[in-house]
């Protein structure tokens, strides 16, 4: 018994001198780790065939959701982005809405936004690339990008108005900020 303790003593004394030699190694792969940090690149094709890139959104506050079209609480969620991209207000002082769908196929997702009257810009994850670069285990998950190109917020999941006052929120004091120089 004295000895299986001391094992695991040792074992748990050696993890810990692991993760503190390794700080990264503790930080959860998850999109809260994101913040604050640079946002990972993305560079995507619409459902149209367009060209996107969070590299040219410099100075824009960019809300990213990424959704797909068989999620109850992705659907639940999809009328708040549309009322936030279609906020010409918004627009105004720089927001940018994208959301970016998780490998679906383009008919699918076409047929889906027509049968809802979405209008809001989606950009096609067709490999997975982007919720693997945002950690996404969770769909939908809404990231809020600042002008200076960070992670200002992240969003997990949708539970109604107390997720979209939260996200309308995180916008505006996104879009507070100054844009870089």
């Amino acid at each position: 018994m004295k000895r299986a303790f001391w094992a695991s003593a040792i074992l748990a004394l050696g993890a810990l001198g692991w993760l503190a030699a390794n700080p990264m190694a503790h930080a959860a792969d998850d999109p809260e780790s994101l913040k604050g940090k640079p946002a990972p690149a993305i560079a995507l094709k619409t459902v149209d065939g367009n060209d996107l890139s969070l590299a040219d959104m410099k100075g824009k506050v960019v809300l990213i959701d990424m959704w797909a079209t068989w999620c109850p609480p992705c659907q639940a969620s999809l009328p708040h982005v549309q009322k936030t991209s279609g906020d010409k207000a918004l627009a105004d002082k720089g927001l940018v809405v994208w959301a970016v769908d998780a490998m679906e196929t383009k008919p699918v997702v076409s047929d889906f936004l027509k049968k809802n009257n979405y209008t809001f810009t989606v950009l096609m994850d067709d490999t997975g690339a982007i919720l693997k670069a945002y950690f996404v285990s969770g769909i939908p998950t809404t990231v809020i990008v600042g002008r200076d190109g960070t992670v200002k917020d992240v969003f997990v999941g949708y539970d109604g108005d107390d997720s979209a006052k939260a996200i309308d929120a995180a916008v505006d004091k996104a879009l507070a900020e100054p844009a870089p120089k």
